[in-house]
């Protein structure tokens, strides 16, 4: 079914999309049985597949879909929801979080989730060499972070200085393996990325370990795949949404929906506001 996730607003940005994106890819009200591909555009060339590199909005997609959080924020409620850790707890200080890890995840590769790939993470994160923006955000103070891994389902990360909001922060932070030989291939989301043709595609499989489930006990994604056609003309897009070879357009400019919204108005749907933010 074509669809377009996005508004008259002139921007409506990718968090806020995905998450429309990803409650089609589990909604059995969506997709009655399981198998099929989605199919959409990237505007560029994703400039990495480092979950913790990224700082454009192909590889945000990217990321998105690939990479497991441990807590995820509900774009639509604003409410924070356990992923991979089922409990958080902040120190009353503010510098410290703890995480009680969920048992009997893997990786896509078949390797083990625990509490020490929560703490190869972190560290690597806030490597000053990684010079990573998500890192950034949880820059406090002078000094290193510190982990302590309690259990393996267990794990304190403890800041020089407070942090506002600091479980907040890790809902942009996809874990990484400590132990796969191909680390950034091996993924605790929903889908992998199987296939690269530089200037071309992006192809994304079903992830056959991914945790999620139902709530008749499938295994979620009930989608097969995402093929992410990398293509910045807009009016080349819009045409191929038109023809049906495309499945939506996650983001629209205010002239073009109302354009689309004119000539086939079962065709345009406004998401709401957006999350993103402008600094000045």
């Amino acid at each position: 079914m074509n669809m377009i996730t996005t508004g008259r607003r002139a921007y409506f940005r990718l968090l806020f999309c995905f998450a429309l994106v990803c409650f089609a890819l589990t909604s059995t009200a969506a997709f009655s049985q399981s198998g099929g591909e989605l199919r959409f555009c990237l505007r560029s060339e994703p400039k990495t597949f480092d979950p913790l590199l990224v700082d454009d909005d192909s590889s945000l997609s990217i990321r998105y879909l690939t990479g497991g959080v441990l807590v995820r924020a509900n774009r639509k409620t604003q409410d924070l929801e356990p992923e991979l850790a089922e409990s958080w707890k902040v120190s009353k200080d503010g510098k410290q979080i703890t995480f009680k890890l969920r048992r009997g995840v893997t990786f896509s590769d078949g390797s083990p989730f625990s509490s020490e790939d929560v703490a190869f993470t972190m560290q690597r994160l806030m490597d000053p060499a990684l010079h990573s923006s998500t890192g950034d955000a949880f820059r406090s103070g002078s000094g290193p972070l510190s982990t302590k891994i309690i259990a393996p389902d267990q794990i304190a990360i403890t800041f020089p200085a407070p942090l506002a909001g600091l479980e907040r922060l890790f809902d942009q932070v996809a874990i990484m393996s400590a132990h796969s030989p191909k680390r950034e291939a091996a993924v605790l989301g929903p889908f992998l990325v199987a296939e690269y043709k530089a200037g071309s595609s992006v192809l994304l499989r079903r992830n056959p370990n991914y945790w999620k489930k139902d709530s008749q006990g499938r295994r979620l994604p009930y989608l097969d795949s995402i093929r992410l056609d990398i293509q910045s003309n807009r009016d080349v897009e819009m045409l191929r949404f038109k023809r049906g070879e495309l499945d939506l357009i996650n983001i629209l400019d205010s002239d073009y929906f109302d354009r689309l919204a004119a000539g086939s108005p079962g065709l345009a749907h406004d998401a709401g506001a957006s999350l993103d933010s402008d600094f000045m």
